[in-house]
Order: structure tokens, then C-alpha cells, then sequence
């Protein structure tokens, strides 16, 4: 065997084999360098224009920057639904001057066919040199910001990139798609890290949310994104220490669950007799996601997306067949999933 390959044998943590810590603990020391930010926005060439109502008009930086959003993707089915249109222009209209929002009052007079243009050509342009270029420097940004140091052993981060701002989509008919996704600034992330490691430096001019030194978290850096108020984290690559031991804890309950699993299936079995409907109904749930593997889903509110699981599904996901594709008595779940 080759010396490379067996130093990168030899360097593998096999956390799996050491002692588990029973107090909540998931670390002693942990070092990384925070997670990488989106460029500062680049303003169009001045040959790039928008227009509004057959006008060219130029717009302010921040502007021009939604409106980019917006452009990119132009020829998208989401710029065809009322939803998306209507809370892209609101969030738009909340970043323009008092002057432009005076001016543009309706999304239909705006045209950023020449902004759109501009983006297809850049991306069919660019030149092997230039994709190699890229390339290179995201492996260099991988190899300084992809790793953090956890109890001695240097672990791979999984999403150490914040993402950039940008429309939101969602799943399915999602309330909120088309609303702005704000750019996320060092002011909002909270850092994690240990007392004694080097704590990452913020961007020139910036400062952090907030420096913790819990051991009791597995992630690094958080912050709140501005669409559903939902808490974002910067966490280790699946193969990681924490990672794995979350799986184990999985797998263990997985194997736990296997010792009891033909009684659970007795028991619901016979509750399907059961004369209280309530009883019933939960046998018949439990049948569902034991046989199918649905999620057990839970109530959303009006501003979520309508995902669904076996205990929110609505008559208008079932259909009840006689006959269907030569079988008898068959049952069509169809239905918005979580993932």
C-alpha cells in the first residue's frame, strides 16, 4: 500500500471506539475560521439598462441589485405566478429611494429584458481559464474556511457558505415565494467556539452577533433568516464526529424500536377494531407510517408551505379506486412531501 494512503488511514478519528460523554457535552476545544459571506454586490455596466414604461431609468445600487434577482430568472415559471410577482414588487418597493417608488407602481411596465441578456451572455462567455479560475479559488477558499479543529482532530465542515441574498421560492405554493432573501452580515451571525481557540475575525469594518463558548451545540455559526424567522446553521460535514454520533443514536433507537416492532404491529392491528374512532384512527396512522415510511407530519400555518404528512393529509390528497391498473381496491396518496 502506497505511504499517502496509509497516513490518511492512520489519520481518521475513530471517535466510535472512544468513551461516550454522558453529561450533554459534544466537545472540549473546537477552532474554525466562521463562515464565508456573499460578495458585495457588483453594479451592472452602464450599456445595461431597465426600463420602465418603454423609459430608461437608472436605478440606485440596492435597487439595481433586487432588481438583478428579478432579471436571472426571467424566463422561470415562478415569474409567471401572481404570488411570486406580487411579493417580489412589495419587498422591491421596500429597498427603492422615495423617488423610484414614486415612479415604478407597477411590475408590468418594468422590463429587464437587457439585464437577463446580459446575465445568459456572461454565463455562455466565460472561457475554460475563467471556470479553472473560479475553481481554484473556491478549493483555496475550501481548504482555509472548510475545516474546523474539534478535541485535537480537524473535521470537514458541511455548509460553511452563507447564502447569498436572492428570491425566495419555497415548495410547492409557497405563501411567501418571490419575497427577498436579505443579505446575512457578520451583525447577524453568533459565532461558536471554544474560550482558548482563536475566535474567527469578522470582514474589515464588521463585528459579530455575538461570540458563545457552548460545548453543549454541535454547530458553529447561526444566524436567523428573514422569510420564515427559521434559525440557520453552520454544521460539520456528514462524516464528521458530531454527525456520526447522531446517527448512532439513531441506528440505536432503530435497533431498540426492532426488539418491539412485531408487538407495535399486534397492537395496532387489533386497534383497528377498537370502537372508539380516536383509537382507531391512530392504529391506522401508525399502519401508514410503518408501511409507506410517511412522515408524521403536523399542523402549518397559513404563511408556511403546505407540506404534508400522515397526520395533516386532507381528503383531497387520497383517491379511493375499485379498480385500478389491474388490482383491486387501491388507494392513491398524492400529496406535497417535505423533502
Amino acid at each position: 500500500m502506497p505511504s499517502g494512503k496509509q497516513e490518511e488511514q492512520q489519520e481518521v478519528w475513530k471517535w466510535w471506539e472512544e468513551e461516550k460523554k454522558s453529561d450533554g457535552t459534544k466537545w472540549h476545544f473546537l477552532e474554525h475560521k466562521g463562515p464565508v459571506f456573499a460578495p458585495p454586490y457588483e453594479p451592472l455596466p452602464c450599456t445595461v439598462k431597465f426600463y420602465y414604461n418603454g423609459e430608461k431609468m437608472e436605478l440606485s445600487k440596492k435597487t439595481e441589485e433586487v432588481a438583478t434577482f428579478y432579471a436571472r430568472m426571467l424566463d422561470h415559471v415562478y415569474t409567471k405566478k401572481d404570488t411570486f410577482n406580487n411579493n417580489f414588487f412589495n419587498d422591491w418597493q421596500k429597498v427603492m429611494t422615495e423617488s423610484e417608488r414614486e415612479t415604478i407602481t407597477d411590475l408590468t411596465k418594468c422590463n429587464f429584458k437587457e439585464m437577463h441578456a446580459y446575465f445568459l451572455q456572461q454565463s455562455k462567455a466565460m472561457t475554460k481559464e475563467e471556470k479553472q479560475k473560479i475553481e481554484e479559488k473556491n478549493e483555496e477558499i475550501q481548504k482555509e474556511y472548510g475545516f474546523c479543529t474539534i478535541d485535537g482532530h480537524k473535521e470537514k465542515i458541511g455548509n460553511f457558505k452563507i447564502e447569498p441574498p436572492g428570491l425566495f421560492r419555497g415548495r410547492g405554493k409557497h405563501p411567501k415565494m418571490g419575497k427577498l432573501k436579505k443579505r446575512v452580515l457578520p451583525e447577524d451571525v453568533i459565532i461558536n467556539c471554544s474560550k482558548d481557540s482563536n475566535i474567527p475575525k469578522p470582514p474589515a469594518g464588521h463585528k459579530w452577533k455575538e461570540v458563545r463558548h457552548d460545548s453543549n451545540v454541535t454547530w458553529l455559526a447561526s444566524w436567523t433568516e428573514n422569510i420564515q424567522g427559521q434559525v440557520k446553521y453552520v454544521m460539520l460535514n456528514p462524516s464528521s464526529k458530531l454527525k456520526g454520533e447522531k446517527d448512532w443514536q439513531k441506528y440505536e433507537t432503530a435497533r431498540k424500536l426492532a426488539k418491539s416492532i412485531d408487538k407495535i404491529r399486534a397492537e395496532y392491528r387489533d386497534d383497528w377494531k377498537s370502537k372508539e374512532m380516536r383509537i382507531r384512527q391512530r392504529a391506522v396512522a401508525l399502519y401508514f407510517i410503518d408501511k409507506l415510511a410517511l412522515r408524521a407530519g403536523n399542523e402549518k400555518d397559513e404563511d408556511q408551505a403546505d407540506t404534508v404528512g400522515c397526520c395533516s393529509l386532507r381528503v383531497e390528497h387520497i383517491q379511493l379506486h375499485e379498480q385500478k391498473d389491474g388490482k383491486e381496491y387501491v388507494v392513491v396518496f398524492d400529496f406535497l412531501g417535505n423533502n
